[in-house]
């Protein structure tokens, strides 16, 4: 995220194309697969093996066995490392060896899984690109969700306040400072705030019969993990929001515990998170990071 917001303030890029592959883990094709990893494993007996396991039944929720002739075992041990040498091979050699020697400018391509962008320093090339990715994934077997493609205008010489990138569950927007110089801000995502709000909410909720040190103990694990996430430098607000949707559903669902203690007031409850050292929001992007964009 560091290296991808670097690039986007200084590497000149004016257009993002944003994709979406409908069902990725779903519609790998069990012989791309083979072949991708024919090139890089000379094995025929580990390959057989690794073709059994993606034939392997799969047990249905009304007892009857499938057989997959495509796609990878969600949450199986290996599917994430067969799916980025699946992309690895059909998108990225592919923007490296063919997009960005037959495009004017820079191209950036930057992807974690199946959730990528690619940025443009030239509106023909994003078009171009855009027009062209669905027909070369069909190759592969993949489709893309044509409700998600889109070219977006995200340019630090035509900042639109209004316009917001998602990538990897953080949004990028385009902010003028009191001095005039334009800056690309981070935030988490609404929807990936709600769904952290919700999480520690409900884990409030089924672990308020810990005692109190306890509780805060492992409720300060939680927004420290929350933190070390979502810590980017400009989203102090989202960091916030969180920690208040914690404190307010600590008091609400720790005066609802059984037994005759005694109910908190708002103001004593306020003195015992101080006391026990309830974590607050930090910042835990360094302020000096040499940044660089891995290619994935």
């Amino acid at each position: 995220m560091i290296g991808l917001a670097h690039e986007l303030q200084y590497g000149g890029y004016q257009h993002v194309v944003e994709a979406d592959i409908r069902g990725f883990s779903d519609h790998m094709d069990h012989d791309w697969v083979i072949k991708m990893l024919r090139r890089r494993i000379d094995d025929r007996a580990f390959l057989g093996l690794i073709r059994k396991w993606l034939k392997a039944g799969r047990l249905d929720t009304d007892g009857a066995v499938q057989y997959p002739r495509e796609g990878t075992p969600q949450g199986g041990i290996i599917s994430p490392v067969l799916a980025n040498v699946y992309l690895h091979d059909a998108l990225d050699l592919w923007v490296e060896h063919v997009v960005k020697t037959r495009c004017r400018g820079r191209v950036l391509l930057c992807r974690y899984a199946d959730d990528f962008v690619c940025a443009f320093a030239c509106r023909a090339g994003a078009q171009r690109f855009y027009q062209v990715l669905p027909k070369w994934l069909e190759k592969f077997g993949l489709e893309v969700a044509p409700e998600k493609t889109q070219i977006v205008l995200f340019s630090r010489s035509r900042p639109d306040p209004s316009t917001r990138l998602v990538v990897l569950g953080f949004e990028l927007y385009w902010y003028r400072t009191f001095r005039g110089r334009v800056q690309l801000m981070r935030r988490t995502a609404r929807k990936r705030l709600q769904r952290a709000i919700r999480s520690i909410t409900d884990w409030i909720r089924s672990h308020r019969h810990l005692p109190g040190r306890e509780f805060v103990k492992e409720l300060n694990r939680r927004l420290l993990g929350h933190d070390n996430d979502d810590g980017l430098r400009g989203n102090a607000a989202a960091l916030w929001r969180l920690h208040t949707a914690a404190v307010a559903a600590a008091f609400k669902w720790l005066n609802r515990r059984g037994g005759k203690r005694r109910s908190f007031t708002w103001d004593a409850f306020k003195r015992a998170l101080k006391r026990l050292g309830v974590a607050r929001p930090r910042t835990t992007e360094p302020s000096c990071v040499q940044s660089q964009l891995v290619f994935a």
